[in-house]
């Protein structure tokens, strides 16, 4: 027992899978073949990490079979499979990693990443692991995706044919994959016939039930002359073909529902046409007459592998740009620049969102890493996909790579690419990956030695200015592009050094326009006229632009002695000379309008100054104006008892009664010499008293004293219209009398306005005489106040001249 344990171990080891030396196999996630035997793992390939997945078919699966012969037929018809699969080297048909490995008790072989078999998406969960991967349970087609997969199954039968003379023999779902990629692989080898002698019809076995489903084609897609006449052709494969059209468009269900018997096939083979009709209708309308044609049962009418890929319903923009992906290695390398550069830039706007994801993009993500002579011509539709990308789906699907490529050392071409759509770039990344991701390439540029990146660099600055905070400009790129200028011996460099700087203006704060962009274009002493009409469009950009803070100090002291030597240039030309001289005739005209605005408003504060000495009845009165008329009504009942100020009060020692009024003090002496010295009160007075040069002052007309409106400007000394025997206007009266407003005194002297309705002026009855707006509203008809003392008239006099003089 010693010995046959020793010999047993030393044939099939410890069980496990030689497979596993190469690979690191990972979960179980679909399964495939004949009846499902195949369990598809992911894997990754130890060597150089490459994704993979690995299949394994389980021998103790067989076991049910019971007769040792039909165990080993089950694997046998597996090997064969494997070894046509590495036989074959086409982009539509399951490329092989790693050939077959066996053990004791399994059989295992290597192949490109797979999601699942067309089966498994179909709805098969047979040996499927539990619970079933979301991936695979939520999974949807598009119907892009259905059209290009018919279509690469067509191609691989057509190369198959045509090309290798053999017939597939087992043309179903469960041989068909479905890579990570999302591109559709024949796989399914086992039952392959090669062609002998040049005939196109093959022997073949029909379908029973003496011998392991494991080992047989599966009867639902059998062509009806393999089950009848024992024999097929090529055409037969075309016939498997439309019955899995048909079943990928009804659900997963064949037209052809046997359950294994073929008693049943015979008798839904009868019924074809019937069930064919009921599906059709979930058919695209351009496949429904070709598929009818594929599923005939005369042989004649059958379409080859050939003729059916060029159906019009393949002529698709988007399926000829993801059939040159896939065929990809087999082009010449002009052929590959121009379907890159042109050809998939335009298509990608019509790829749908999944298969651009899924298809399209890995292959792009391989080219990144491959040889940097082909890496510049994966640049334009790498952006294009970034450009059509939502914000969300480039943070989850491609920012990734993206900044992989930033990072990694590449030579001037692809940075010239990428610099040239930065901007985009910038817009679809998060603001805080900016300075950490991004803008270095941008930098390091600005640094590096080579020309035509620098100018590559500079150039994009004005597409990206707006992602550039102050601080990223102040220290990071002005700098650098004034080393640019200073270093360069080249005027076209040097130019486009101070474009660089002109189209940053715009983001400067003030102060370092006046810091660092003014002192070094001032020391600027260019000789060339190229750099001279530079010089000059960055003033005039400042000129125009206020937020530059270009200041009438700055240009007197540093922008004019700068540009005023550059006028003696001989070099300029006549239209160069007249834009510089237009710019420094613009600067002095603003120093000119800046310098005596400044002047003006410094005379008018000095002005203000002298006269806020004094009070100011006329700022009093637009101040009460203003107020509430509430307010006003208060006011106005304060006080009845005195009376409205008369130039009685002034002319006579005597009041209106005749009595005597108190001793005058000095301060009153003062002040009425003062009113008697005052211009404005002489000339109001000598005019009144020309008017009524025959009247006595004496007589009992009292005046009042009324501010002026816009029309007559001053003070009027004018008769009382209850006195003059005048009537008075009511509220209604029109806008375009004379309406006077009577101003009285408190006891400090403090003027106070009451409204004593309106005053008719002899010989002004038709002239405009405007009051203030706020007493027009006031009740006509005041009761007379009493006289005020003789002081608080002199006070009252005294401070309205001297208040209008200030005036």
């Amino acid at each position: 027992m010693e010995v046959f344990s020793m010999i047993k171990n030393a044939v099939i080891g410890d069980g496990t899978n030689p497979i596993t030396q190469h690979f690191d196999i990972g979960r179980h996630v679909a399964s495939a073949g004949p009846e499902m035997v195949w369990k598809i793992y992911d894997a990754v390939r130890k060597s150089d990490q490459k994704e993979a997945s690995v299949f394994i078919f389980d021998k103790k699966v067989a076991d049910k079979l019971y007769k040792p012969k039909r165990k080993e037929a089950v694997s046998e018809v597996l090997r064969k499979c494997v070894k046509n699969l590495e036989r074959f080297q086409h982009p539509q048909i399951l490329q092989v990693y790693h050939p077959i490995e066996e053990c004791y008790d399994s059989v295992a072989f290597a192949s490109e990443p797979v999601l699942a078999s067309l089966a498994n998406l179909l709805g098969n969960q047979e040996r499927m692991p539990t619970p079933i991967p979301p991936e695979i349970r939520d999974f949807a087609f598009h119907e892009m995706e259905i059209k290009y997969g018919i279509l690469q199954i067509t191609e691989a039968l057509s190369y198959l044919h045509n090309t290798e003379t053999c017939l597939h023999g087992n043309v179903c779902p469960s041989s068909i994959l479905i890579s990570k990629r999302g591109a559709w692989k024949l796989a399914g080898m086992g039952f392959l016939q090669v062609a002998r002698d040049g005939k196109e019809s093959f022997m073949a076995n029909p379908w029973t039930n003496k011998a392991s489903k494991m080992v047989q084609p599966d009867l639902d897609y059998i062509a009806p002359e393999v089950q009848v006449d024992k024999r097929c052709f090529y055409v037969s494969d075309m016939y498997s073909m439309g019955i899995t059209i048909c079943a990928i468009h009804n659900g997963g269900r064949s037209l052809v529902n046997s359950m294994y018997n073929p008693a049943e096939y015979t008798k839904g083979i009868q019924l074809l046409s019937i069930s064919f009709g009921d599906a059709a209708s979930k058919l695209p309308i351009q496949l429904v007459e070709p598929v009818e044609k594929m599923i005939n049962r005369d042989i004649r009418y059958r379409p080859t592998a050939r003729l059916f890929s060029l159906l019009k319903f393949f002529s698709d923009s988007v399926v000829s740009c993801l059939s040159f992906l896939d065929s990809l290695p087999q082009k010449d390398a002009g052929e590959v620049t121009t379907f890159y550069t042109k050809t998939l830039v335009d298509t990608i706007p019509k790829i749908p969102k999944k298969i651009l994801y899924q298809h399209v993009f890995p292959f792009i993500r391989d080219e990144l890493y491959t040889e940097s002579d082909k890496l510049v011509h994966v640049i334009p539709p790498l952006i294009a996909i970034v450009q059509n990308a939502s914000r969300e789906e480039y943070r989850l699907k491609l920012m990734t790579e993206i900044n992989k490529l930033l990072a990694m050392p590449k030579n001037a071409l692809v940075t010239i690419a990428l610099l040239e759509k930065l901007d985009i770039i910038l817009f679809k990344t998060p603001v805080e990956a900016h300075k950490i991701q991004v803008l270095p390439i941008l930098y390091n540029t600005l640094d590096s030695n080579n020309s035509l990146a620098r100018e590559a660099a500079m150039n994009a600055l004005g597409a990206i200015k707006q992602h550039l905070d102050e601080d990223s400009i102040k220290k990071m790129v002005l700098p650098r592009a004034k080393a640019i200028f200073n270093n360069a011996n080249n005027v076209k460099v040097k130019m486009n050094a101070l474009m660089c700087i002109d189209r940053l203006l715009d983001r400067m704060d003030k102060s370092v326009i006046s810091d660092n962009v003014i002192p070094f274009l001032t020391k600027i002493e260019p000789e060339d006229p190229e750099i001279v009409m530079a010089i000059t469009g960055i003033f005039r950009h400042m000129m125009t632009d206020k937020r530059c803070g270009l200041t009438h100090a700055l240009l007197a002291l540093q922008v004019m002695p700068s540009l005023l030597p550059h006028t003696t240039n001989a070099l300029l030309t006549m239209e160069e000379f007249g834009v510089l001289m237009d710019l420094l005739r613009d600067m002095f005209d603003a120093i000119d309008r800046n310098r005596r605005n400044k002047m003006k408003l410094e005379a008018m504060h000095d002005d203000e100054t002298i006269r806020g000495s004094a009070p100011n009845i006329i700022g009093m009165q637009r101040h009460r104006s203003a107020a509430h008329i509430d307010d006003i009504k208060r006011s106005r009942e304060k006080d009845h008892s005195r009376h409205f100020l008369s130039v009685d009060h002034v002319s006579h020692p005597k009041s209106r009664t005749g009595r005597e009024q108190a001793p005058s003090t000095p301060e009153l002496k003062d002040r009425q010499r003062f009113t008697a010295a005052s211009p404005i009160s002489q000339r109001r007075v000598s005019n009144h008293s020309s008017v009524n040069a025959n009247k006595d002052l004496s007589d009992h007309k009292q005046y009042s004293l009324v501010p002026e409106g816009p029309m007559s400007p001053g003070i009027n000394l004018i008769p009382d219209d209850s006195s003059m025997g005048f009537p008075r206007r009511s509220s209604t009266q029109s806008l375009g009398s004379p309406v006077h407003h009577r101003l009285s005194v408190d006891a400090n002297g403090k003027p106070r306005r009451h409204s004593a309705g309106p005053v008719v002026v002899p010989g002004e009855m038709n002239k405009p005489h405007y009051g203030s707006g706020y007493f027009n509203q006031m009740t006509p008809n005041t009761p007379r106040r009493s006289q005020p003392s003789l002081a608080s008239l002199s006070n009252s006099v005294m401070a309205l001249f001297q208040s209008k003089l200030n005036y």
